[in-house]
């Protein structure tokens, strides 16, 4: 199946009908489409040359996050659940972004807040390791464990990567002793 590209195919039409409409305003459409072109270079989820199911990273992440503050912004979140609708039907052989982009237009529907998926991890990181330094970091968020000892988290696709990270310092003169260090004893 040839799938719609989510910005040329789908968004813009949808943003088209809605100024027509009057259910979005100029300047707010502009913002939306800036955001949506930067996030498609970050992500590449263009079916042209890129990979349509990093729209899930998209979604979950927050850079969608503001796409959701500016359709709420300007008083048009019911078009950011319609166009959310459609990539849920043009995208049903990609189930994971399908999945997610019904369930934040049902959650956009009630009222409900949406969180990055990012956002969530480093409010559950923050209370499991209340005892230790968080800090959200890009698409990372940060444990600081001790002076030398980093943890760097990340959320994508469904899975989270753990990445412990030990600084150690050694004598300029030590070169040799780097090999014991990478090799890890």
């Amino acid at each position: 199946m040839v799938l719609k590209d989510f910005l040329r195919n789908i968004v813009n039409p949808h943003l088209g009908r809605a100024i027509r409409e009057g259910k979005i305003q100029a300047n707010t459409v502009d913002e939306v489409r800036r955001l949506i072109s930067q996030a498609e270079s970050r992500y590449g989820f263009s079916v042209y040359g890129g990979n349509p199911e990093k729209l899930l990273d998209y979604f979950n992440s927050k850079d969608f996050e503001l796409l959701v503050s500016a359709f709420k912004g300007g008083n048009a979140l019911e078009v950011l659940v319609d166009i959310l609708r459609e990539v849920a039907e043009e995208y049903r052989d990609l189930p994971e972004v399908r999945a997610k982009a019904l369930d934040i237009a049902q959650r956009l529907s009630v009222g409900e807040p949406v969180k990055s998926e990012l956002a969530e991890l480093f409010e559950r990181v923050k209370s499991i390791f209340s005892n230790y330094e968080a800090s959200l970091a890009g698409n990372e968020v940060l444990l600081r464990v001790s002076q030398d000892f980093v943890v760097r988290i990340s959320y994508e696709g469904g899975r989270i990567r753990v990445v412990q990270c030990r600084t150690t310092f050694l004598d300029k003169r030590d070169v040799e002793r780097l090999r014991e260090v990478v090799a890890g004893g």
